[in-house]
């Protein structure tokens, strides 16, 4: 009686080949759903800049959380049990990205959208140095893996730093933001600096969700950063803040569009994107949204920028490449299919 023979070594080759495959698939996707979420943050700091004129900043976190946290709150009851740990750990990721969401939209009160947008990216530089600290290892605790803890290891036993081209980043970002927020005699819009302490909160949170994310369902988490991200808001809405009183069909818009578009999609994307790309490629793709930013409110806002503010960008964003593109894999490549077609 005949029988199947398997081929194991062939068998083991092409499962390996499609688990490849998948994963090269997974990070495509990846990196798409971190760049469409550049394009709607982009088009947050246009949206949110107008409302701004008829409602408070917390309600209006209160509000587009809200609306982020009931589109996702099915994951309560379909992605297993709702553990302590999971609570405190969306509490947690609400209290950073609810913060970095605070002091944004109120520097978006003093200075532009495009400005606004541009100092933003500076977490995309901040992530590779927490990344490599000791003290967020100390203050969170967090579960990373293995490359990170390598990492985290390597600057407390050795005293080893982040790569050179990470600090030639940071000095190049901290010049272009010099000039964008600058006005050549040395002072400083109180919007700019609001939305720094932005960028460091975004830096953490980004942190924060690749170390939990290896923990805890993707979705579930994101959906009680939401839960609490709306409790703190609507906390300091109502100690602090007048409710809105006339809200206009622009505002009702804005709020939905925040809420579904900005809050819901972009941060699932965001986190999801987290999930299958590492976070220093992550802030890559993220950081679009600066130049998106920029892009939209100079068309629908009709925002202005000056020649320094123009060159500050333009290091922002050089800043931005630097710090996140493998230059030697690139240049290699290259010179490897130079090789190849003589």
């Amino acid at each position: 009686m005949g029988g199947i023979v398997i081929d194991y070594p062939l068998y083991e080759a092409r499962r390996q080949i499609s688990m490849t495959v998948n994963d090269a698939m997974k990070r495509r996707l990846a990196n798409m759903a971190l760049l469409i979420t550049g394009m709607i943050w982009g088009s947050g700091f246009v949206v949110m800049k107008n409302t701004l004129d008829s409602m408070s900043t917390n309600y209006i976190l209160a509000i587009r959380f809200t609306i982020a946290a009931l589109g996702l709150s099915y994951t309560l009851f379909t992605k297993g049990p709702v553990t302590f740990e999971k609570i405190k750990a969306g509490a947690n990721l609400g209290l950073y990205i609810y913060g970095a969401f605070a002091v944004q939209t109120y520097g978006l009160m003093f200075t532009t959208a495009g400005k606004n947008a541009l100092i933003t990216a500076f977490y995309v530089v901040l992530v590779p140095l927490l990344l490599c600290s000791a003290l967020l290892l100390q203050i969170f605790r967090l579960r990373m893996t293995a490359d990170q803890q390598q990492n985290a290891q390597q600057w407390i036993m050795q005293k080893r730093r982040p790569e050179g081209k990470v600090w030639m980043a940071a000095v190049m970002m901290i010049i272009g933001i010099a000039l964008l927020t600058t006005d050549g005699g040395g002072s400083i819009n109180i919007g700019d600096v609001l939305t720094l302490c932005c960028s460091l909160g975004y830096a953490i949170q980004i942190v924060l969700v690749d170390g939990y994310a290896k923990k805890y369902d993707l979705m579930q988490l994101t959906c009680l950063q939401f839960w609490f991200s709306a409790l703190y808001g609507w906390i300091a809405a109502l100690l602090f803040e007048q409710p809105p009183v006339n809200m206009g069909g622009d505002t009702v818009f804005a709020l939905a569009y925040c809420g579904i578009a900005c809050t819901l999609i972009g941060l699932t994307l965001q986190n999801v994107g987290v999930k299958y790309a590492s976070p220093e490629y992550a802030t890559l793709f993220m950081s679009t949204e600066s130049a998106f930013g920029c892009i939209f409110g100079v068309i629908f806002l009709h925002e202005t920028m000056t020649a320094r503010m123009l060159v500050g960008g333009l290091m922002v964003v050089a800043a931005l490449m630097l710090s996140q593109v493998e230059w030697k894999d690139v240049f290699a490549k290259r010179k490897n299919r130079g090789v190849h077609n003589a």
